[in-house]
Formats: structure tokens, C-alpha cells, sequence
């Protein structure tokens, strides 16, 4: 089945913040969305999507000069196609991927803008803290714990403005909390930040 075939590939997909773990939380908050919504959605496309969607972060799959939901994209229809997945639903998967980071605008497809919100979600609370401190000195969204704590805490900003569901601002509420607690308790230990 073409689901266990894609599960098999994504586990190959090693990061501490965006592989395999990551892909089955924004699958499984997707589903929460909307089913809290009271939204039907192709679970095929948003469970392919979940599971490709930062596929352009790793090598072969990584291209220079290109963000890795375009490379993901021009990706993933090769693969679909030779793992069997339904033809039909691929460019969905294709609009779920593109329009998946925070700072792309959403489709008007109804599983793009769940995926989003529920991926932008992962990047809170106190599972997006752990995310951002797992990638210090390996990434550049995180060259060291300073650089880190500035991108937590401009996350804790942004990212809330950026959802589109009434589902997932409600769940945003007690990760926004979670990472003002983080902060508060982080700053008082390193004296404002200055020990790290």
C-alpha cells in the first residue's frame, strides 16, 4: 500500500526538527483542526502532504537558491506517482506543500490552510521551543543558543497573527503561554538573557 511505501521513505528523513516526528505531529493536528472545525478533508492528500512536505530540506532532494516547499514540490509527483498513490488527488498535495510555511500565503483549499495552521503550530509551545533548540550550531535559522532565543521569541510574535482557523488560534493561546513562561523563567535564570 502505497501509505506504508511512504512511511518507509520519510523515515529515511533524519533531522531533530523537521523528519519524521515532525511529519506525523502536523498529520495528526491537521485531522484535529478539522475535526474541530467540523471540516471534512482528504486525508490522503493532507497525509502525503505531512509526510513530503520538508522533503526539499534534505539531500538529494535540497536545491540551492530555492526554498524547500519549491523543491519539495517539484519532488513529490515523481515519487507519488511511483508509489502508487492516486493520480487524481497529487496536485492537492502539490498546493498543501507550496503554501505550508508561515510565510507563504495559504491556497483556498481547505487542507492547505488546516496543513498550515497546524505546522505553524509545531513551531510553538513548548514542542516548537525543543525544535528550535534542537537545530543550535546545525542550522542557520539557529547558529547558537542566542540566535535561538531571539527566533523563539520572535515566533511567539508572529506566528499567532499567521493562522487562519478558530481551532488553531485556540490551541496557539496555551503554546503562546508556554513559551512567555519559558522565556520568563529563562531570562531570570541568565540574568536578561545574558548568561547564555
Amino acid at each position: 500500500m502505497w501509505k506504508q511505501k511512504l512511511i518507509d521513505f520519510a523515515k529515511k528523513l533524519e533531522h531533530p526538527a523537521w523528519g519524521f516526528s515532525h511529519f506525523t505531529r502536523v498529520y495528526e493536528m491537521s485531522l484535529n483542526i478539522a475535526e474541530k472545525q467540523g471540516i471534512e478533508v482528504d486525508h490522503d492528500a493532507l497525509f502525503a502532504a505531512a509526510y513530503l512536505h520538508d522533503m526539499g530540506a534534505f539531500e538529494p532532494y535540497r536545491q540551492k537558491n530555492k526554498d524547500h516547499a519549491d523543491s519539495a514540490v517539484e519532488s513529490s509527483e515523481e515519487l507519488l506517482n511511483s508509489i502508487g498513490f492516486p493520480i487524481e488527488k497529487i496536485s492537492s498535495v502539490k498546493d498543501i506543500i507550496k503554501n505550508h510555511m508561515y510565510y507563504a500565503k495559504p491556497s483556498n483549499q481547505k487542507e492547505s490552510i488546516i496543513f498550515r495552521d497546524a505546522d505553524i503550530l509545531d513551531f510553538m509551545g513548548i514542542i516548537g521551543i525543543t525544535r528550535i533548540l534542537s537545530i543550535v550550531g546545525i542550522d542557520d535559522w539557529a547558529p547558537d543558543l542566542k540566535s535561538a532565543i531571539k527566533l523563539i521569541k520572535s515566533f511567539q510574535k508572529i506566528l499567532p497573527e499567521k493562522l487562519y482557523t478558530e481551532q488553531a488560534k485556540i490551541i496557539s493561546k496555551k503554546r503562546q503561554i508556554e513559551i512567555k513562561e519559558f522565556l520568563n523563567q529563562l531570562s531570570e535564570e541568565t540574568n536578561n538573557y545574558s548568561l547564555l
